[in-house]
């Protein structure tokens, strides 16, 4: 592949009247930019959905593409998708934020060398992604919006706030029984029935899925585990075991334990937020983060993009590349959302 180069000249003229100078302006659907919509396009696709380095991007484009770079210019492109795909984010973002069920988690970054937190929301066909400087309550609010659904989380105490339906992770639930299982004494043999309780509620949960049960038959054989349950953490709570903290912190949210079980279509884990997330860890381990509010903003929408267009099965680099050229008309990005008129999947 060869990169095309066209040339654009401006004549100026100045007026030997009034001193103005008047410039011929460019045709339509060209840039001012250097680059074009593809190798914008391109580049910001390496750095936001492949994880390269800004160094290792212009290298890249040099010795592939013989396109040279400055480190400049990967940020000038950087923040020009950044600013295409804003509108398709926010309205993505407000389409989670109207959802009847999204898992939601968190884990750390850095912005301008200060400790962040990446925020996820995810639906089964929409995610979104919020870098914040807080990890409380705010920040969830932020991410959240007015949410009514069914909201599913780790045990986090930053969405105590939250007043609809909650589920909380089962996976993050087995491995704090494994961790008390591993106690001495009394605390360690409540951990150590809490974590075969878990493991045969998962196994009946898994004929659900397969459908070797019904879900109403389910329903009833969860009954009595549902006071097993109870049971155990009561014993854990009592006395002055290095448990009984625990315990009464799961007590407390003991009515969010089991929301899978009384409402079809929710999971008992989080496993749907914990997989959106993973690519964002990767890449924080390989970049440290972000310098600035406005690389922040590129990742999100980077990641937002990249997240949703997969979960749709449609294909990330054309969709950049479109909303590069639309803008270049002055025409409104694809929107990111499902059934609204866009092709099920865009030509690779």
């Amino acid at each position: 592949m060869t990169p095309e180069t066209t040339e654009h000249r401006q004549h100026s003229q100045r007026c030997p009247r009034c001193g103005k100078v008047t410039t011929a302006p460019l045709p339509d659907g060209v840039s001012r930019s250097a680059f074009g919509p593809r190798v914008t396009a391109l580049v910001a696709l390496l750095t936001g959905c492949y994880r390269l380095s800004k160094r290792t991007v212009v290298g890249m484009m040099k010795d592939l593409f013989g396109v040279e770079l400055s480190l400049g210019s990967v940020t000038a492109c950087e923040g020009s998708v950044s600013a295409t795909i804003a509108e398709p984010v926010t309205e993505a973002h407000a389409f989670v934020q109207a959802s009847d069920k999204v898992n939601a988690d968190e884990t750390g970054w850095r912005e301008g060398r200060k400790r962040a937190w990446l925020w996820v929301a995810a639906t089964s066909l929409v995610t979104v992604f919020l870098v914040c400087r807080q990890r409380g309550k705010t920040a969830a609010k932020a991410l959240l919006g007015a949410f009514k659904g069914i909201l599913t989380t780790d045990r986090w105490d930053g969405y105590l706030w939250y007043e609809g339906l909650r589920q909380i992770c089962w996976a993050h639930l087995l491995r704090d029984f494994q961790a008390m299982s591993e106690r001495s004494g009394a605390a360690g043999r409540v951990g150590l029935q809490l974590v075969a309780a878990t493991k045969r509620m998962f196994k009946r949960w898994h004929r659900v899925r397969d459908g070797t049960i019904t879900r109403l038959g389910f329903r009833r054989l969860m009954s009595p585990v549902r006071l097993e349950f109870e049971r155990l953490l009561k014993l854990g709570q009592r006395g002055r075991t290095s448990i009984a903290g625990s315990c009464a912190e799961m007590l407390q949210l003991f009515g969010t334990f089991f929301t899978f079980v009384d409402h079809d279509g929710v999971e008992p884990t989080n496993n749907l937020a914990e997989q959106q997330v993973r690519h964002a860890v990767i890449w924080r381990k390989t970049s440290f983060g972000t310098h600035s509010a406005e690389g922040s903003r590129f990742v999100e929408r980077m990641l937002t993009v990249r997240a949703t267009l997969r979960q749709q099965d449609r294909n990330v680099v054309e969709y950049i590349v479109h909303a590069q050229e639309a803008a270049l008309r002055g025409e409104r990005a694809m929107s990111l959302l499902p059934a609204t008129g866009q092709p099920a999947r865009m030509a690779a």
